[in-house]
């Protein structure tokens, strides 16, 4: 795609977070030096191009009181596409990728309930001719932030809003409180924004409730971490991170803690948790690293494991995007 600075670092700040305010962009446009309306037109176009995925809410759905766990397991390529659209067909599923491994399909899967999640899992089997699926729920969790740079500036660190994984961490220990038009704003907000001047305003006459309403419940929904932020969500490969690779490796559990923290300030990194491990996938430490090249990836890679206590690793790059959405309730 052809960016000019402007709208490299409006892509930046608009994933970041959009202001809870009557007039977001006029915020984000005093901000950058742009007029509220070309903010607008910009993001219109960003979003015609399809660097843009989408302009909303992204929501933890642990502080609703669902509980996501990664899972993978071996397709055979004569029933993978098969098995693909079987796990695709879930509501709960909101990522699933063909990975360059062994362990070829990988997909998140939310549910409020073991025998929810059960009711799931079972038809995902047998659709993949019943290979073994392995759960990998997260033990610790640190980073959770998707922040493309999209300036190439800042080795490490990303504009993660201040508090906001303690907030997120919070939201896995407590379910928040809400109510009807709670839910109701949500649901508006987990899809496409409208991307007009007062945007806010229309969310609120599609809730039926008044504008104020919606950014007071935006703001209490944010401090609990039930909401992360309202912001774009880009194309990985549209917006130039054409390579996608998820990092395992085996770390001592008493090096896990200080080495994921490591791991989580590199500015590739999105993603970065302790996870279950297996005897016959040791593996303790995920993190997913986007860069334009692999080699930037292993470059990321090779910087960590030269500082810390790694055993074995891998890296499994993304081959095929099958499916990715927001989590909806």
């Amino acid at each position: 795609m052809k960016l000019d600075a402007l709208d490299r670092a409006l892509l930046n700040r608009l994933q970041a977070r959009i202001p809870l305010t009557a007039e977001p962009w006029r915020t984000v446009g005093e901000e950058l030096g742009l007029a509220p309306g070309e903010v607008l037109e910009r993001l219109k176009g960003l979003k015609k191009q399809g660097v843009i995925r989408r302009v909303g809410g992204v929501f933890n759905p642990a502080g609703l009181g669902f509980a996501g766990r990664l899972y993978a397991m071996e397709v055979e390529e004569s029933r993978f596409y098969e098995a693909a659209a079987v796990v695709n067909g879930f509501k709960g599923v909101t990522h699933n990728y063909r990975r360059r491994h062994r362990l070829n399909m990988w997909f998140t899967l939310s549910a409020r309930s073991e025998e929810e999640r059960e009711a799931i899992l079972g038809p995902i089997r047998e659709a993949a001719g019943n290979p073994r699926l392995y759960e990998f729920p997260s033990e610790q969790v640190f980073k959770l932030n998707v922040f493309l740079n999209m300036e190439g500036n800042a080795e490490k660190g990303s504009p993660e809003p201040a508090g906001s994984q303690d907030r997120v961490n919070l939201a896995r220990r407590l379910p928040c409180e809400t109510d009807e038009l709670d839910l109701r704003i949500i649901r508006e907000l987990q899809g496409d924004m409208p991307l007009l001047p007062d945007p806010f305003a229309e969310v609120a006459d599609r809730a039926g409730c008044g504008r104020e309403d919606v950014l007071m419940r935006l703001e209490r929904l944010e401090s609990t971490g039930v909401l992360k932020r309202v912001a774009a969500v880009l194309r990985h490969r549209e917006a130039g991170f054409t390579a996608n690779g998820l990092f395992v490796a085996v770390m001592p559990q008493d090096k896990i803690g200080e080495a994921g923290r490591r791991l989580a300030a590199f500015k590739q990194v999105s993603h970065c948790y302790q996870r279950r491990s297996y005897p016959d996938w040791p593996y303790n430490l995920y993190a997913m690293i986007h860069a334009p090249e692999e080699a930037e990836v292993q470059r990321v890679v090779r910087e960590f494991i030269e500082q810390e206590p790694v055993g074995a690793y891998d890296i499994l790059f993304s081959t095929e995007e099958l499916k990715k959405t927001s989590w909806s309730l």
